[in-house]
């Protein structure tokens, strides 16, 4: 089902957004991450409660400096940290 994975969630007690801040495959960060919450709070609202982070992944990448400002803006209220899993910076 559409929900299946949402399923192991639920028994999580923080949720981490890994969201791609390079931009490179066409996607935006900002629409991306607020597409992932509004599926959650489809699936159950309480899960919208729990602590979320954010992992901004490929930021040695081009244009996720552009990305990180407009993201930084637009997503307010939760923790925001900026990696790299390919050089391992901020892991």
């Amino acid at each position: 089902s559409r929900f299946h994975f949402l399923r192991h969630i639920e028994r999580t007690r923080v949720i981490i957004h890994v969201v791609d801040i390079s931009g490179l495959e066409g996607r935006d960060p900002v629409e991306d991450f607020h597409k992932i919450n509004k599926e959650l709070a489809t699936y159950k609202m309480s899960l919208l409660q729990r602590p979320q982070i954010i992992a901004l992944n490929k930021s040695d990448l081009s244009d996720s400096d552009e990305n990180y400002d407009r993201f930084v803006e637009s997503v307010q209220g939760y923790p925001i940290v900026t990696i790299s899993a390919a050089t391992r910076f901020g892991i």
